[in-house]
């Protein structure tokens, strides 16, 4: 989560997050979905979905955005201190834009 002191004009505080995660439009997208120590729950309202985070299981969510933006969600269960600030930021680009990206994650980390 953004700290509310670094938040950009248009931001939504407690939602932001510094590493959002992208994905591509019109494409199917299978996530998996699991905890290190308990359990959470990723839930994306404007997607329809919501799915557990279990420690020691994997679950599958399948996801599938028509069109570019920026979905906010949250952890909807209150699993510990400060864990019902947890947010979630999915930024769904066309297919081209993705790979773009891809190739500056790659170029940036090799």
């Amino acid at each position: 989560m953004v700290p509310t002191k670094d938040l950009r004009v248009g931001d939504f505080r407690l939602l932001e997050v510094d590493n959002r995660v992208v994905l591509p439009t019109n494409t199917d997208v299978r996530v998996l979905v699991t905890s290190g120590d308990v359990i959470h729950s990723w839930a994306l309202p404007a997607l329809r979905i919501k799915v557990d985070a279990v420690p020691g299981r994997i679950n599958q969510v399948n996801l599938f955005g028509s069109l570019p933006g920026v979905v906010y969600g949250q952890c909807s269960e209150i699993c510990g201190a400060n864990h019902s600030f947890i947010p979630i930021v999915v930024e769904l680009v066309p297919v081209k834009a993705f790979l773009s990206w891809v190739d500056t994650i790659k170029a940036e980390n090799s």
